[in-house]
């Protein structure tokens, strides 16, 4: 009876699989890349600051669980302490809300930048002071934005990566960008079929260095140009990051900026024993006195400079 019963749910299990790896292969194979993106450049933006003074600006993008991260009540204590340092905060949501792309598929630069020109244009911001910051995806988006946009002063990284990666939709199936830039593709790294059982089995960062090791030449086309950023670069990252492997990904972004005499203060912050999210939730003090140190008294001086 016993042996029966396992006999029937192996039977089960094994069923459950091929039906999950059928279900995904039809999406897959029926999604068409051809068709417009449903509110393709629509973004989100709601900016918290203290309109009686002139203060910098910080541009923040949550990751790939979409919404708008700094507005949410559990984000307050954090975006508070930016606002306490006297920055002026600019949260980004660019895809699953209202209105918005519902994935992170081909999301438009060029319309979240449309959105920091707006904030900058604002007489109660200093628009010679734009740094742009996000965690995980959100940080590979603030520093390719900061790479292509020389009036932003500065990005800071949590939990990021040297590479943009392809979209992580599941619809897509991996195979889009994340990110358009003048409506073309930013290049990525897409996840192999090699990494899918990773994938499936909640292994993310061996999947991402799968498709780092198998796309070698993927890699070398999607590498941030980082040294084309115009302003101090800080990247934090966790040790232990179990979602992709953030530390060793940052420091491949030092080494970039080291071969290419990059000419402003750039730190890569190890967090201990952390995961992938430690950086996001503890970190944020630490970036704080690295954009007081090497990020606002810079810009300032050269808009007081600006103005005398």
């Amino acid at each position: 009876m016993i042996i029966r019963l396992l006999k029937w749910l192996s039977f089960a299990a094994l069923l459950l699989v091929f039906s999950v790896v059928g279900y995904v292969l039809f999406i897959q194979l029926s999604f068409d890349s051809t068709k417009p993106i449903v509110n393709y450049g629509s973004v989100d933006t709601e900016l918290f600051t203290d309109e009686s003074q002139t203060r910098p600006l910080l541009v923040y993008f949550g990751g790939s669980e979409g919404g708008n991260s700094m507005t949410k009540p559990s984000n307050v204590s954090e975006r508070n302490l930016y606002l306490d340092a006297g920055y002026a905060v600019l949260a980004v949501g660019y895809f699953k809300m209202p209105g918005l792309p519902e994935e992170l598929d081909r999301i438009s630069l060029d319309a979240i930048y449309e959105k920091v020109i707006e904030a900058q244009q604002l007489p109660f911001i200093d628009s010679q002071c734009v740094a742009v910051m996000g965690g995980s995806k959100g940080a590979e988006l603030a520093l390719l934005l900061a790479s292509l946009y020389p009036d932003i002063d500065g990005a800071v990284a949590f939990a990021g990566s040297h590479v943009s990666f392809a979209s992580p939709s599941f619809r897509t199936g991996a195979s889009t960008a994340s990110f358009q830039h003048n409506g073309r593709d930013i290049p990525f790294v897409q996840i192999p079929n090699g990494a899918i059982p990773k994938m499936l089995t909640g292994n993310f960062r061996e999947a991402h260095n799968i498709a780092l090791e198998q796309g070698a030449q993927e890699a070398a086309n999607a590498a941030i140009r980082v040294e084309n950023i115009k302003g101090a670069v800080l990247l934090v990252s966790g040790e232990n990051d179990h979602v992709w492997p953030s530390t060793e990904m940052s420091d491949r972004v030092i080494k970039r900026l080291e071969e290419n005499k990059f000419a402003y203060p750039y730190e890569h912050i190890v967090a201990p024993g952390g995961n992938h999210f430690t950086p996001q939730s503890d970190y944020h003090d630490r970036a704080i006195a690295f954009l007081n140190r090497h990020f606002k008294t810079t810009c300032q001086s050269e808009t007081n400079e600006k103005k005398a």
